[in-house]
């Protein structure tokens, strides 16, 4: 199913770009995916929950990492980003744990649905002739004269042009030909979904103050009126199964009431782990092969929800750039919208 990755399992909110690297790949996607994004978003009717974010500090040594993120969120263009004191927090946040010591407002974090966004995109490339194959795995990878003959366990494609954006077996198609140029390292993300009562005793999304291997756990409403709490981040080597542990979910449950005491008084009504297509380095892993007509997208991990137009249009460019005209490009006269259910 279009779905059923780490396009659905996530935290769906539709980043700012505030925290990511400055001068980034990363940053300049998100940017671009997010302004695309509320742009097309009432023609798709896509959702939008304008919840705005808090970062907030709970410790004497995060509250003195709140003013690097405030420079790096201006860095990267982010200007309504500013350090609040623990007063406007509670004001904001009334239901938070005592013994918050500061914040950062991140006044454009919002949160979407990440079912209906990817659905909407594949379903347009359908209405303008694209096609799709499900459960079709690639095994090999032939040079043709003028392309790829690619052998797959639905029969063979012949194309001119490989995108290869195969997540979590991105590098195992890379693979298919060269040595890759990245290692995915799977990284599984849990999340408690409590009941849609629980929603009301927060407001923005609560976020950690990031360390260098994790943004940590959050607190978040969601489109459809619930509360989430994760996610975690472990790697391991499996690409396909990703497995809720009773034992991690309960760390989870305590994590998330220490930050929101009154999360006791509900129950779960759900758990859900996606597996991120992480890899040896943190940044985005997108190259080009113009010589062998091939484009890899690798190692788009927790942002992709954000990156996905941005992206695309990257990925555009990088082949309007620097590769010879492969077939004629026909864009249609006009676009067709098609409107996801509420």
């Amino acid at each position: 199913d279009i779905l059923s990755g780490a396009s659905k399992a996530n935290s769906a909110i539709l980043h700012t770009g505030f925290d990511a690297p400055p001068g980034s790949l990363e940053l300049q996607c998100m940017q671009e995916g997010y302004a695309e994004y509320l742009a097309i978003r009432e023609k798709m009717n896509l959702p939008l929950l304008k919840t705005t974010a808090i970062v907030v500090a709970w410790t004497d040594e995060q509250l003195a990492a709140l003013p690097g993120i405030v420079r790096q969120a201006h860095c990267n263009g982010v200007m309504d980003v500013v350090q609040i004191p623990a007063e406007e927090i509670y004001q904001r946040e009334p239901g938070l744990a005592a013994g918050a010591l500061g914040g950062v407002f991140v006044p454009g974090e919002y949160v979407i649905d990440p079912w209906s966004a990817p659905l909407a995109y594949v379903t347009q490339a359908v209405m303008h002739g694209g096609s799709y194959r499900f459960n079709t795995e690639v095994t090999q990878a032939t040079r043709e004269g003028n392309g790829w003959l690619l052998s797959t366990t639905q029969g063979t494609v012949r194309t001119r042009l490989v995108i290869n954006c195969a997540g979590n077996f991105g590098d195992l198609v890379d693979g298919l030909w060269r040595k890759p140029e990245f290692e995915i390292r799977p990284r599984k993300g849990q999340f408690l979904v409590y009941d849609k009562s629980a929603a009301k005793e927060i407001n923005a999304i609560i976020l950690p103050v990031p360390t260098p291997t994790t943004k940590g756990v959050l607190l978040c409403r969601t489109a459809f009126g619930n509360l989430i709490l994760g996610p975690t981040a472990e790697e391991q080597t499996d690409r396909s199964r990703a497995e809720v542990n009773e034992d991690v979910l309960k760390g989870l449950i305590e994590k998330g009431s220490k930050m929101l005491p009154t999360l006791t008084h509900y129950s779960v009504t759900a758990t859900y782990a996606g597996l991120r297509p992480a890899t040896e380095k943190k940044e985005y892993r997108i190259y080009a092969y113009p010589e062998d007509q091939w484009i890899s997208v690798g190692g788009i991990r927790s942002t992709g929800l954000t990156s996905a137009l941005g992206i695309a249009g990257y990925v555009e460019t990088l082949y309007k750039q620097r590769f010879a005209a492969l077939f004629t490009l026909t864009p249609p006269q006009s676009l067709q919208w098609p409107r996801m259910p509420v």
